[in-house]
């Protein structure tokens, strides 16, 4: 038996929910460097570990993070959050790749008639250039975006609109994610969370989250 199979079965989950960047698409060094474009315009000085640091936030609390005294206005703010998607959608029109696993999961999951989720931070526009990309645009029954929330992770919003969408309670809803961002967003809407080590975050602070399970790959969990 596959261990996701056996983990919903444990779990009692009706609903699985993916965040996408870092965790199913190989894609945050994109992220990264769209934001390091956007400075080096600005003639800020932010380095790599920074933004890294908070992959699997929005744009704009990336941005109020590390940027706090230049982004206190509203409308400079949007237009900076607007750029670096601009930037970023330029950046995903070569080289989308998939981590290992990811396919054949979703896959998996889609032949056992679970309603799939995908929970993203990032913007519409470039969440279906990727998906499209690798040939995921149509496995999922609610994908919800960007533009689908007013805060972003730590807060549990996106996933409890996923939940909601998929007319599934909360508690039986398990999220798999990369970041310590996904395991705080899924406690707080008490939802099981797998931790999968493939994006920018140090597993040490993976580690000391409340998470339930935590895989290196996702092929572990077939």
């Amino acid at each position: 038996m596959a261990q996701i199979n056996f983990l919903l079965k444990k779990w009692d989950i009706q609903c699985v929910i993916f965040d996408l960047d870092g965790t199913l698409v190989d894609t945050l060094d994109k992220h990264i460097q769209a934001f390091e474009i956007l400075f080096a315009e600005l003639n800020v000085d932010i380095t790599y570990d920074a933004i890294a640091e908070n992959m699997g936030r929005t744009p704009k609390d990336t941005l109020k993070s590390l940027m706090p005294e230049q982004t206190k206005d509203k409308e400079k703010l949007e237009q900076l959050a607007s750029k670096k998607e601009i930037i970023l959608s330029d950046l995903l029109k070569s080289n989308i790749a998939l981590f290992d696993g990811a396919l054949a999961l979703v896959d998996y999951l889609k032949e056992m008639d679970l309603p799939l989720c995908l929970a993203s931070s990032t913007p519409e526009y470039n969440v279906m250039k990727m998906l499209k990309a690798v040939e995921l645009d149509q496995h999922f029954n609610v994908i919800i975006t960007g533009e689908d929330i007013t805060i972003g992770k730590p807060n549990p919003q996106v996933f409890l609109k996923a939940a909601k969408k998929a007319n599934i309670s909360p508690q039986h809803c398990l999220v798999i994610g990369d970041s310590p961002h996904d395991i705080q967003a899924a406690n707080a809407a008490e939802m099981k969370i797998i931790a999968v080590n493939t994006g920018k975050h140090d597993l040490h602070k993976i580690e000391i989250k409340n998470v339930d399970k935590i895989i290196t790959s996702l092929t572990e969990l077939l």
